[in-house]
């Protein structure tokens, strides 16, 4: 049975009211009136809707219209309900008075919204019984009179939040309403309509256990339900209200394995208990399957390596982070939860904040990256991908943040690597004329001058060959050092490449100021190189070009310092040179003559002059130098071997060409032994490159070898320079080959640093006098002071004295006076051919005593 609800009675004047019910429907700026006389209108844009709706933003069946009459006056008023009667909902929602709903009774005036711009609103027109003429008068503007003719029957469901599904909007409505009447007396049947529209089950019961009612919705779900008063949905209800004392009880109940909730309300005046249940079997797999994803999600988070954090989109307050996160910024869990997004990032936060602003707008994920602070206050540089979460009502930031402080560093490294040298950490090639582009460009808007200093190291390449790169390496690396002290903290030194460097002073008063420099690092080079107990003598060429003197552009300038650099060598090495224009003329005549100097030996175009050593108190000969000479045939010229020495010294040539020489020398000497002349010592200069070579000793051994003479008749010649490129190696080398029988002779002596060491550490036999002593011998009395002391020396250590360069009778006299017995110069003989030196050998060598004028 259904209880219905009580009604207040009519007065008199409500009874001589005959009422109209009307809906007055605007959409696009047009009205329409329907005239509501039938039990239920469907309303929506779909052609089998009673009322159709022209727009295409309303649902198909967006509402439904439901007449409802109380027996007890006979009047009847209409409900209107969201979406159709099987329970599907509009998409745009229902809107009464501006307030959104699920169902709701009508009373005249209210205005009705389908959400997409079309409205109604329901009215009821009075009309007085026995006036026929009024009985079809649609009253318009004034004639309309609200007038609410019944009573509520049940608390007015008011819906303020509407869940996703019809079924769990209901349940909230139901259970408020019994929980908001918990300390009313008595809780109004609904009315029979809506108990058959909600999709719950509801069962009353009087106090005797019986079942006074049941919807059709409760025989679905219990069967088993009628005729079985001790059912589990009705077991103990009676004795719980008795012992409970409360109008209002809720217990969880599982039947045929599924789980309800049932609101069980005593009403008192009616001596019945009503049963409102809920069905959460759906909503209970759903927690557990929602509490299985959570927990697998938790799970990959936890296992991931990427560190994930989230954000509160307002307060920038971090919710929550995984352990790869809070492991990679040295935090615990929960202290973590206590820092904000800027507590964490160490690096143009302002930017990231407007980011997060745009994406809060725009919604679009974001990647970049970023730098983080750890716990101890390191950083570390991260990549971030960030993205915007909604929840409810709130907005999450979510962070995936990759460690990339090791990508970092190699990109750096990598970057580094493109523009410093690796073995002495200065600036590389390529750094340097970015640099110095740079510069020219300040310069030409200041208006001032730059400079630029091309090095290289005078016979690096000996050190390099003999000794290994290792050492090599180091030499270079200590060079770095001295060159970096000489400058200023504005200038660049960088390494050009092998032994060479490049400097650039980007702002110079003068030209002097460059000079002082150049001097400056001549100075620094002076002090001896100490490397694994080697002992280096180190000197270096420059060549200097001005902006914008001698160059406009980066390119003419580094060229220009190129040649004054080849001049400088050309000089003598261990000096600078300014460029001046007239040097590309000579760099050009020097590159011409390198190239004819590679095919030189190969087409036989050198050949050997000998000069005679002479010793004036037997007045003989003693000896013979052999000297290399040069035919270019392109220009039909000899070329002095002060000029082409140096290139072949440089480019290497020196070494087969030194071959040649010490083999063609060995076997002209034996030669004139087999044709019969006296034997005498021929003398063969050893130049430092060919000397530092590791091989020297067996190729001298293999030369006398196939040669055929005999090592006691070979004298070689080396200089000062030459032992202090690698003083082990040489008192190595130089101990072998006496111990073979060659004659050793110290060439230059007193021009270098430490020949009295020299003479005790090394096995020499002769000493060479520099012609340098002797030129001026006349008038520097501080020469002949030299000489004596260099006689009276080298008698001291039971060694040979040759004095070389004598030109003149008063430098023999001299010579004779100081007891200088051998000398070598032109005051003799110039160098002779084979042919020449050969026919000296049977003339009287009282001739040379006897200058023709």
């Amino acid at each position: 049975m259904v209880n219905i609800p009580k009604l207040i009675p009519l007065n008199q004047e409500e009874k001589n009211l005959k009422k109209s019910h009307f809906l007055v429907i605007n959409e696009n700026d047009s009205k329409k009136v329907i005239h509501l006389t039938k039990n239920s209108y469907s309303i929506g844009r779909a052609s089998s809707c009673s009322i159709i709706l022209n727009s295409r933003l309303v649902s198909r069946h967006h509402a439904t219209l439901i007449r409802i009459k109380y027996p007890q006056t006979n009047q009847y008023l209409f409900w209107i309900i969201d979406g159709d009667l099987q329970g599907n909902r509009s998409t745009n929602n229902l809107f009464i008075n501006n307030k959104r709903c699920f169902w709701h009774e009508l009373k005249p005036g209210d205005k009705i919204g389908f959400g997409a711009g079309v409205t109604a609103q329901y009215l009821i027109e009075e009309h007085i019984k026995g006036d026929p003429a009024n009985e079809d008068t649609i009253a318009t503007e004034n004639k309309i009179k609200s007038l609410n003719i019944i009573k509520k029957t049940e608390q007015l469901l008011e819906i303020e939040e509407l869940e996703k599904t019809k079924i769990q909007e209901i349940s909230k409505i139901v259970t408020s309403q019994f929980q908001s009447t918990q300390n009313q007396e008595e809780l109004t049947p609904l009315p029979e309509l809506l108990s058959e529209l909600l999709p719950h089950p509801i069962i009353e019961i009087n106090l005797e256990g019986e079942i006074t009612y049941l919807n059709s919705i409760a025989l679905y779900h219990f069967k088993d339900l009628e005729n079985n008063p001790d059912h589990l949905i009705l077991k103990g209800i009676i004795q719980e209200v008795e012992k409970q004392h409360k109008p209002l009880l809720v217990r969880h109940i599982r039947v045929n394995h599924k789980l309800y909730k049932q609101y069980i309300h005593y009403l008192e005046e009616n001596q019945v208990i009503r049963s409102y249940i809920f069905d959460l079997s759906v909503r209970e797999e759903t927690e557990k399957a929602l509490i299985q994803s959570e927990e697998r999600y938790k799970a990959v988070v936890r296992q991931i390596s990427e560190g994930i954090f989230l954000v509160d989109a307002q307060t920038k307050q971090i919710l929550e982070a995984n352990p790869a996160y809070t492991d990679l910024l040295g935090y615990d869990p929960t202290e973590i939860l206590k820092l904000t997004l800027d507590d964490i990032i160490a690096w143009q936060y302002d930017v990231i904040e407007k980011d997060l602003d745009l994406l809060s707008i725009s919604n679009p994920d974001l990647m970049g990256e970023s730098i983080h602070r750890c716990k101890d206050n390191s950083l570390i540089d991260v990549e971030v991908n960030i993205s915007l979460i909604h929840y409810d009502t709130q907005k999450i930031f979510c962070f995936a943040v990759r460690n990339i402080t090791e990508r970092k560093q190699s990109e750096e490294l990598l970057h580094y690597q493109a523009f410093h040298d690796l073995l002495t950490g200065l600036p590389n090639r390529t750094l340097f004329q970015q640099r110095l582009n740079t510069a020219i460009n300040n310069a030409k808007i200041n208006q001032n001058e730059l400079a630029i200093i091309f090095l290289d190291l005078d016979r690096f390449k000996t050190i390099n060959d003999t000794l290994g790169h290792g050492i090599g390496d180091k030499l270079l690396e200590n060079v770095a050092e001295r060159l970096l002290k000489c400058v200023r903290d504005e200038d660049t030194v960088a390494r050009w490449g092998g032994d060479e460097f490049t400097i650039l002073l980007p702002h110079i008063q003068s030209k002097e100021q460059t000079l002082k420099i150049a001097q400056r690092i001549l100075h620094a080079m002076t002090p001896i190189f100490e490397i694994e107990e080697n002992e280096f003598h180190i000197s270096c060429s420059m060549g200097i070009s001005i902006f914008p003197m001698d160059g406009q552009d980066g390119k003419i300038l580094l060229r220009n310092a190129d040649v004054a650099l080849y001049r400088a060598k050309d000089q003598g090495r261990n000096n600078y040179q300014c460029y001046l224009p007239i040097m590309n003329d000579q760099s050009s005549d020097i590159l011409t003559l390198e190239n004819r100097l590679h095919s030189a030996l190969q087409r036989n175009e050198f050949y050997l002059y000998y000069q005679p050593q002479i010793n004036t108190k037997t007045q003989k000969i003693s000896g013979i130098e052999a000297l290399l000479r040069w035919h270019d045939p392109t220009s039909n010229q000899l070329i002095p071997p002060a000029k082409f020495i140096p290139i072949a010294e440089e480019t290497g040539l020196i070494i087969p060409i030194g071959e040649w020489v010490l083999r063609t020398a060995c076997l002209q000497n034996k030669a004139w032994q087999d044709a019969g002349f006296t034997p005498v010592r021929v003398a063969v200069n050893l130049s430092p490159r060919q000397f530092q070579q590791k091989n020297i000793v067996s190729l001298v051994t293999n030369i006398l070898t196939e040669t055929g003479l005999d090592p006691h008749w070979l004298e070689l010649e080396i200089t000062e320079n030459t032992l202090m490129q690698n003083m082990d190696f040489a008192q190595k080398a130089l101990t072998e080959l006496s111990q073979m029988g060659v004659h050793l002779s110290m060439d230059d002596f007193g021009t270098g640093y430490s020949s009295l060491g020299y003479l005790k550490k090394f096995p020499f036999d002769t000493l060479k006098i520099d012609q340098s002593f002797i030129r001026d011998l006349q008038q520097q009395p501080k020469d002949i002071a030299i000489i004596s002391a260099v006689i009276a020396l080298g008698k001291g250590f039971n060694l040979r004295i040759l004095a070389e360069g004598v030109e003149t009778e008063n430098q023999l006299n001299l010579l004779n006076n100081l007891h200088c017995e051998e000398m070598q110069g032109y005051w003799f003989a110039k160098p002779l051919s084979v042919e020449n030196i050969t026919a000296l050998f049977q003339e009287n060598l009282t001739n040379f005593f006897k200058k023709e004028s």
